[in-house]
């Protein structure tokens, strides 16, 4: 269960929380007894906006982009080390094929929509800080409301591009 929480009022001085100026810049969710940074996708999905395939849509398009960018993989908390090791050729042949795969993205979905995934996915900007980027001389509550039907929107649309980008390979 995730536990929305902004002020630390009343906490045990002998567990280890964010810091109060920590608290002033992200929504924290406390899963258990950790504290976890709450993202967009999170939010959406806790507000019922979007649901399993886009999150996981979303998740495969932060892991690629991941790669992609700066070579890393991120694995998934539940993965199995199932995979082969290989040489610096089939790493760099990997992260080929994700670039390869952002770009087919970008192209299909266009370059808007890439922007807001960047800024939503791999920067992991609020819908606030997104809302300033984009809407400056709209009302705070306003524009990030717009911001948030468009990020889910578009992780509709990128659910629905592997789905058929799935299918196609069939």
């Amino acid at each position: 269960m995730l536990i929305m929480e902004r002020n630390m009022v009343g906490v045990d001085a002998g567990s280890v929380y964010p810091t109060a100026e920590r608290f002033q810049h992200s929504e924290f969710g406390r899963i258990g007894d950790a504290y976890r940074v709450v993202n967009t996708v999170q939010a959406m999905y806790d507000a019922q906006d979007i649901g399993d395939d886009e999150v996981a849509a979303a998740d495969r398009w932060y892991r690629e982009f991941l790669f992609a960018t700066v070579g890393v993989v991120e694995q998934r908390p539940n993965a199995v080390a199932s995979h082969e090791k290989g040489d610096v050729h089939t790493w760099m042949l990997g992260r080929g094929k994700c670039s390869v795969r952002i770009n087919d993205v970008r192209h299909a979905m266009g370059l808007c929509a890439h922007v807001r995934l960047e800024m939503m996915l791999a920067r992991e900007m609020s819908f606030s800080a997104m809302a300033r980027q984009f809407y400056p001389g709209l009302s705070e509550a306003r524009a990030r409301m717009k911001i948030s039907a468009q990020c889910a929107l578009i992780l509709e649309q990128l659910a629905s591009f592997y789905e058929n980008d799935r299918i196609n390979k069939k």
